[in-house]
């Protein structure tokens, strides 16, 4: 993330180097307008629009890509209720039905390392 934040930050600077070098006025034809402007101000105008819509295009495509998780999430979990899965059972650990029994020490814990049969 750093690298590529110097990377715009370089191309940021080289951008604004050859802008403040190519600073003449320039006539801008568009469809029937006609103006001048500096030509500094058109490379940035232009770059600016162009930053605009990749950032909206991102935006979009993390958005769809958002509700698409969503729904699955949820096509999941309606199926699995469909489907009548039984909620998970917790098991408990310590009563393994080996041939030793522990004891717990009263109101303690028995917090000694347990065979898991699996």
């Amino acid at each position: 993330m750093q690298f590529l934040l110097i990377l715009m930050l370089i191309f940021a600077i080289l951008v604004a180097t050859f802008a403040l070098q190519n600073a003449y006025p320039v006539t801008i034809y568009f469809l029937k307008w006609q103006f001048e402007a500096s030509f500094a101000l058109v490379v940035l105008i232009c770059l600016l629009i162009g930053a605009v819509a990749v950032g909206s295009l991102g935006l979009v495509h993390q958005a769809t890509n958002r509700l698409k998780t969503r729904n699955k999430d949820r096509e999941k979990a309606e199926n699995s209720d469909e489907v009548g899965e039984a909620p998970v059972e917790i098991l408990d650990v310590a009563d393994t039905g080996g041939p030793e029994e522990k004891e717990n020490v009263a109101g303690g814990v028995d917090d000694s390392p347990q065979e898991v049969e699996g």
